[in-house]
């Protein structure tokens, strides 16, 4: 039916059109989270029709394509290091927070890369492209408006100083735009094109570039230099009808480069202002710059190669790897504590989780595409056609150079997939045969669909109130947290994220009620998320928050509280928070001696950790051994000046 082949390719562009633009305030992430479910529900729909449309015989399954066996070897890699994985459900749901990456992720990528050839006529091709550019166009509108302070308001982070539109993160959003922006300058200088039109487009490239500027993004700003070098420089030199309106926008670009504050201008007019060491201190703040956090970053990540080179340690499982080898020195920087679910370089992140098996069909994957769009643009005599190929070389390179420092959201792994078939002419009129004996099977595909359509929703709705539940735990509505997180479970059980959330909230409950039926329900789920994550250091982490919880009720759980710490402590041997949080607990069971050593522990780890000082501190001053008082204060007082109560402290030991 061309009914159905008319849904499939409107089914298409409004992926291509809404992706970008969605975000909620009721997810437990606002941005990729609802992204990556839009992504499934179109994928499984056009699956749907699309099974239909080839059983009717108004449809190829396929068409043969040079890159299908390079993406098929790809696909069966990630299957691989998914069954060996440290963490099976990580690797197949993807991170929770994150999603894009993880094993169902890339089966809708490669599902939409399949079934898109069938009806990816040129015209198709043009209505993607233009939805595409519409989309980046009002996205770029939104960030400009975003940088003068439209809603400054909203958002905790300064969106004026680095704005990320419907992106959720100044990076993402330039690495979007840096896609779009190679298309827009084709369209500009494509001959056909009216006068009018020309206008539009130059606004179009005009407004990508001024956003990607104002999102101060470094690696957006040398992806967008490099991708536009390689297409203005390669279209001067084989196009001389097309020069003038490269020195056009080239001149504009410079001009909006060198008049707007963006890393370009304070390359070549630096500021007077010098800052020491390697970090910028701003109120006794010391902000350690990305580029050194990285390094040390991707330091851990070969690190984590080295130690599991041939099938790593499972898709998508960084978050929890990482910890095995991270630098000590890691530390010492303004992001100590936080928590890195990706390398911050899409190829050392294939490399570390995936190892040698998926990296390398990963690489040749990658080296494949770029092959067949150079040979593209070199045999094509057509000069519209040549100048597509280039701008997708352009916009190819661009994805590269930003996986390159730092990793593919949905947007971005949807362009990289799929901007290869925009190279090929497919026939559309070629004869298919309908498959009457497999017309018997649509009721089972219509229930297929009907179960994946149902989970989407269950799984939606499920993460929806767990963000009520981190909402109503961040307020102390310890009651409300528990309900809502019941209602997350009851609709995916086995979701570890929740279950060991559960567990907190029960302990807390047990707390309030004194009812054992929450103690037994809190050692229950947090036991059960460990079975199904154990390498998750921070499952770990709350299991002993939960286990410090009920030995307020029964102090016999105190030493499961110290077993969890111990245990997270050997899977993460230089995170410098696990032994001072353990001297906390020792310290609140009275048990200084041993709350020492684990301070100390913390000071080894992390030299300035100003809050390991003044615990120490406390502890000798109450013990009365002034002068190691003396000592811990005066150095918790160096890197945290304002701490009054130290302060007290030394002036009552002077």
């Amino acid at each position: 039916m061309k009914n159905i082949s008319k849904i499939i390719k409107n089914l298409y562009l409004i992926l291509f059109l809404l992706t970008p633009f969605l975000f909620t305030f009721f997810n437990s992430e606002l941005f990729e989270v609802p992204k990556m479910y839009f992504v499934y529900l179109i994928t499984t729909t056009i699956v749907f029709f699309h099974l239909i449309n080839w059983i009717r015989g108004n449809a190829p399954f396929f068409i043969k394509n040079f890159l299908n066996i390079f993406f098929v070897l790809f696909l069966i890699s990630q299957i691989v290091c998914t069954l060996t994985s440290i963490d099976i459900h990580t690797s197949f749901f993807g991170y929770y927070s994150r999603l894009n990456g993880g094993l169902i992720s890339i089966l809708c990528y490669f599902f939409l890369y399949l079934f898109l050839p069938p009806y990816l006529d040129d015209k198709q091709k043009t209505k993607i492209i233009n939805v595409s550019l519409i989309s980046g166009f009002i996205i770029s509108i939104y960030g400009i408006l975003e940088h003068f302070g439209i809603d400054k308001n909203i958002w905790v982070q300064d969106v004026q100083s680095r704005v990320f539109s419907t992106l959720g993160q100044p990076n993402w959003l330039a690495s979007y735009l840096c896609i779009l922006l190679p298309l827009s300058v084709y369209k500009f200088i494509t001959p056909s094109i009216k006068k009018i039109s020309i206008f539009y487009y130059l606004l179009l490239a005009t407004s990508y570039y001024l956003t990607i500027l104002f999102t101060k993004s470094k690696s957006g700003i040398i992806a967008c230099t490099v991708s536009i070098f390689v297409f203005s420089l390669i279209t001067y030199i084989k196009e001389k009808n097309s020069r003038k309106s490269l020195i056009i926008i080239g001149l504009l670009f410079v001009f909006l480069s060198l008049t707007i504050n963006n890393p370009i201008k304070d390359l070549i007019f630096p500021n007077k202002l010098e800052i020491s060491n390697s970090s910028l201190e701003i109120n006794n703040l010391n902000i350690t710059p990305s580029s050194d956090i990285r390094k040390i970053v991707w330091k851990g990540s070969l690190d984590l190669f080295k130690k599991f080179p041939i099938l790593g340690t499972g898709v998508e499982t960084f978050a929890y790897s990482y910890y095995w080898t991270r630098p000590v020195e890691h530390n010492l920087t303004s992001e100590w504590d936080f928590l890195y679910n990706k390398a911050h370089n899409e190829y050392l992140n294939y490399l570390a989780t995936t190892g040698l098996v998926g990296f390398i069909p990963y690489i040749i994957l990658i080296f494949t595409v770029l092959l067949l769009l150079v040979k593209n643009y070199i045999r094509n005599s057509n000069l519209e056609i040549r100048n597509l190929s280039l701008a997708l070389l352009s916009s190819y390179i661009s994805i590269l150079i930003t996986n390159g420092f730092g990793f593919s959201v949905v947007i971005v792994s949807l362009y990289f997939f799929l901007i290869p078939l925009f190279l090929n002419d497919y026939n559309q009129n070629s004869k298919n045969r309908p498959h009457p004996r497999l017309k018997y099977f649509l009721p089972i595909i219509l229930i297929i669909f009907g179960v994946l359509i149902k989970n989407l929703i269950s799984s939606y709705t499920a993460d929806i109130y767990f963000s009520k539940f981190e909402s109503a735990n961040s307020r102390q509505e310890y009651l409300k947290a528990f309900q809502n997180i019941s209602k997350a479970i009851s609709l995916r059980p086995n979701e570890p994220n929740y279950l060991i959330n559960l567990s907190t909230a029960t302990a807390k409950m047990s707390i309030i009620t004194k009812e054992n039926q929450y103690i037994d329900q809190s050692i229950d789920s947090s036991t059960k998320a460990l079975n199904i994550s154990p390498a998750n250091i921070n499952f770990i982490k709350l299991q002993s928050q939960s286990y410090y919880y009920l030995a307020t009720i029964d102090t016999k759980y105190f030493i499961n509280t110290i077993e969890s710490m111990l245990q997270a402590m050997k899977i993460a041997p230089t995170d410098a928070k696990l032994p001072y949080t353990l001297g906390q607990f020792l310290e609140s069971a009275n048990l200084f001696d041993d709350a020492i050593y684990y301070y100390q522990k913390a000071i080894n780890l992390k030299s300035n950790y100003d809050h390991a000082y003044f615990a120490l501190g406390k502890i000798y001053f109450n013990q009365k051994q002034y002068d190691l008082a003396k000592t811990n204060l005066e150095l918790n007082l160096k890197y945290a000046p304002t701490n009054t109560a130290a302060q007290e402290m030394l002036e009552r030991i002077k």
